[in-house]
């Protein structure tokens, strides 16, 4: 279960027709835009709970929640399993694999990332990342959580092993690459790999990806946002798959 909190946020999921489990909206208070929000949640047949307003703060976990908090199931946590075989025969797949990062709010801003680039799915271990089920991950995620499947495996060394006997190639984002992403030449299934700032890939995980490649960076700045570099790497394989078609 993902929390979306806000006005904003709740509405655009109602307009998208995203499947809203529940609509809590702030008792005693009568509000233009709030109760826009619980004609178009009754219009949807969304369970509607008029709650105190201490029950939305904790829900939303620090979010201004502005009166109104919704929960919406997450798309994926399938198996990796179960997951790889509805991809396994297309032949042109982009996948994101998250390596250690712990901020909710690159978290979801990646997953959002990863959804706008057309990617099959995002992957993220489960001990090493922010949690999923956090209003901040959905609010940074801006309604991809329920677009997209998000995978959270137990050893994502092994699940890239996997990725591979798939027939996917592995290239893993590092500073220290020699090759940069701009020259290779991307093209069938690829996977990407992100590490989170500082610590990057854990050693395993880099020592299991086909390549390590790098961003181009020509000014003084030594490193990049995840979600920034999550976005330059994915439309960079984007855009050479436009290219060949």
């Amino acid at each position: 279960m993902s929390v979306l909190a806000g006005i904003h946020a709740v509405k655009h999921a109602l307009d998208a027709g995203e499947a809203l489990d529940e609509l809590l909206v702030i008792k005693g208070k009568s509000h233009p835009r709030l109760n826009e929000l619980v004609h178009l949640a009754r219009k949807a047949k969304v369970r509607i709970s008029f709650v105190p307003k201490e029950a939305l703060e904790r829900l939303a976990e620090g979010v201004p929640h502005q009166g109104v908090v919704a929960k919406t199931a997450i798309k994926g946590l399938l198996s990796y399993k179960e997951w790889l075989f509805t991809i396994e025969d297309d032949d042109s797949a982009l996948v994101l694999l998250l390596d250690q990062v712990t901020d909710p709010h690159n978290l979801g801003a990646c997953i959002r990332t990863a959804e706008a680039a057309g990617c099959m799915g995002v992957i993220v271990p489960k001990d090493h990342a922010a949690a999923l089920d956090s209003p901040v991950v959905a609010k940074a995620a801006c309604g991809a959580l329920s677009r997209i499947p998000v995978v959270r495996v137990t050893n994502l060394a092994r699940t890239m092993k996997d990725l591979q006997d798939a027939g996917f190639w592995i290239s893993g984002l590092a500073g220290e690459a020699e090759l940069l992403i701009q020259d290779v030449k991307f093209s069938g299934k690829n996977a990407l790999v992100m590490g989170a700032e500082g610590e990057g890939m854990r050693r395993l995980v880099r020592e299991s990806c086909d390549q390590l490649v790098k961003i181009h960076m020509p000014g003084k700045v030594e490193s990049l946002n995840v979600s920034v570099a999550t976005g330059v790497a994915l439309f960079e394989v984007v855009r050479q798959s436009l290219s060949n078609t």
